[in-house]
């Protein structure tokens, strides 16, 4: 009788070990490495050089989001920092809201960077079934009440209208290319161009301000807190360059040179902006410019401001052209939440 329990024992200890998933990675950097290899068609960096396309790196397709949240949860079993810990969490609470709906993010040119990695004809095939499956997703997306706002619109149609006038795309992708086209070229984007007019779309800016800013204030908490510190400061030209560089934010832009902490998030360039804004001092012109990025955020993601309301007052508050304030107000919409990485030395 001892032995048989003692064998129980024994056999329930085994099927409890060879049930539990194998940890992939070990480690932050061997995490993030395999990151950047997934996210490859989503962040590809300057003059590098890939052949081979696989299937998981066509971004947002099941293999895709299979492989990333194996990532992330490997991730939530290390001994991480306070802040690496923060950004984990802040990437698994994305994988709650309706960013796979668009396949294509607006912020880069993915048919350009997948392209870059194809080396045969079966990678031309996947990129365009990866085509089709934009388009799907869009279609899907429709039917929730999910759409483009009409600057991802223009941005995704635009990359389209180019790849087709371009003489070196291999003709296998130009069927479906035409089809998305045409889609596209009917589509009608969303009204609003902030996430609140998406479905959970408060909810899900909600959790970017929480972890850019460091600390929980709802956005009319915010906006009170942010104009109160504006009273206090005097405008001023920004004295900044706004360059219309995607898929680099306006953020990761104004970073650059300064001390690198690693991320997780391609949108942030694999850095952990919250992380480099601590340490980064900034000019009193550089203050006031921060504080109305913040505002406009706020404005443009939740209180329904028009893309002419976001640039007047970004104008009004730093003196600026009106080219700089479009620019300013295209990376507000594309990246929200990121100006708020400032905001633990700013208020």
């Amino acid at each position: 009788m001892n032995k048989t329990l003692i064998f129980s024992f024994l056999l329930c200890l085994f099927l409890a070990s060879c049930s539990k998933q194998p940890q992939q990675y070990t480690s932050f950097d061997e995490a993030q490495h395999a990151l950047k290899s997934l996210n490859l068609a989503l962040y590809q960096p300057k003059n590098s050089k890939h052949t081979g396309l696989r299937s998981e790196q066509l971004p947002f397709t099941d293999a895709y989001l299979k492989k990333r949240h194996a990532i992330y949860q490997s991730l939530m079993q290390m001994q991480l920092t306070k802040q690496q810990t923060e950004q984990v969490n802040y990437l698994v609470i994305a994988e709650r809201f309706p960013e796979r709906y668009f396949a294509w993010p607006a912020h880069t040119n993915v048919l350009v960077n997948l392209l870059n990695l194809a080396s045969s004809e079966s990678d031309y095939q996947n990129i365009s079934n990866w085509l089709e499956f934009v388009q799907r997703q869009l279609e899907s997306a429709q039917l929730s009440n999910l759409k483009l706002n009409k600057i991802e619109h223009n941005l995704i149609k635009n990359y389209v209208l180019s790849a087709l006038s371009d003489k070196n795309i291999p003709n296998s992708l130009l069927a479906q290319l035409n089809i998305l086209k045409d889609y596209l070229v009917q589509y009608s984007p969303r009204g609003s161009v902030g996430l609140y007019g998406l479905a959970n779309g408060s909810e899900w800016y909600q959790s970017k301000l929480n972890y850019f800013s460091g600390t929980v204030h709802s956005p009319l908490e915010w906006l009170t807190i942010i104009n109160e510190q504006l009273k206090e400061e005097s405008t001023q030209p920004a004295n900044q360059e706004v360059s219309q560089i995607y898929p680099q934010s306006f953020l990761v832009q104004f970073t650059n040179g300064d001390k690198e902490v690693p991320g997780l998030d391609w949108l942030s360039g694999f850095r952990n902006l919250p992380a480099i804004a601590e340490n980064k001092s900034l000019l009193a012109q550089q203050k006031t410019l921060m504080l109305a990025m913040m505002e406009t955020d706020v404005g443009l993601h939740i209180h329904a401001w028009t893309l002419p309301q976001a640039k007047v007052n970004l104008i009004k508050r730093l003196n600026i052209s009106e080219i700089d304030a479009t620019r300013l107000v295209k990376n507000i919409v594309l990246y929200p939440g990121q100006a708020f990485s400032f905001a633990q030395q700013l208020l």
